[in-house]
């Protein structure tokens, strides 16, 4: 998928949910094409970063990859389907993946940090779109669909077999 090396690659959290290795934790390294929430590098503890569609598929560290929609499906499933997985997700679910409300941005306007976690797919929908999933904070269940590659969302990897 064309992932980078980082100069200086983090230690990252992992948890395995079913036969999968994800990242336990949202991405937070620095590449062009990502953002802290409200530009502010406090909320990239908590948050980790939003990237573009092209930026998620180029940023993530050797041995791993942005999951396509099977890799979603796959762990939506395991953990109950589309109904039930959202709750599983977040922070304090049954399955590690501790997902958080980390929002989006439309390159500057942010919005949504505590109320959704939106997570993108390597999957192409069209020419400007790519599918993602998310999650909110009012619901247990997770939804798939497809946005502008433009927007920033959150990263999770899931590790190569």
């Amino acid at each position: 998928m064309g992932c980078v090396m980082f100069t200086n690659a983090q230690n990252f959290k992992t948890v395995k949910i079913g036969n999968q290795v994800w990242m336990a934790e949202n991405l937070n390294v620095a590449v062009t094409g990502s953002w802290y929430y409200n530009d502010d590098p406090n909320m990239g503890s908590k948050y980790g970063r939003l990237y573009t569609w092209e930026a998620a598929k180029k940023a993530c560290p050797a041995g791993w990859h942005l999951p396509v929609e099977n890799d979603w499906a796959q762990l939506i499933e395991y953990l109950g389907g589309e109904d039930k997985a959202g709750k599983q997700l977040r922070v304090g679910g049954i399955s590690g993946f501790n997902a958080t409300f980390g929002g989006l941005t439309d390159v500057g306007n942010y919005r949504l940090v505590d109320m959704y976690g939106t997570f993108w797919s390597a999957s192409s929908y069209d020419t400007d779109h790519a599918w993602y999933i998310y999650i909110t904070s009012s619901s247990s269940s997770v939804t798939k669909t497809y946005f502008s590659k433009r927007y920033g969302f959150s990263v999770r990897y899931v590790k190569n077999n």
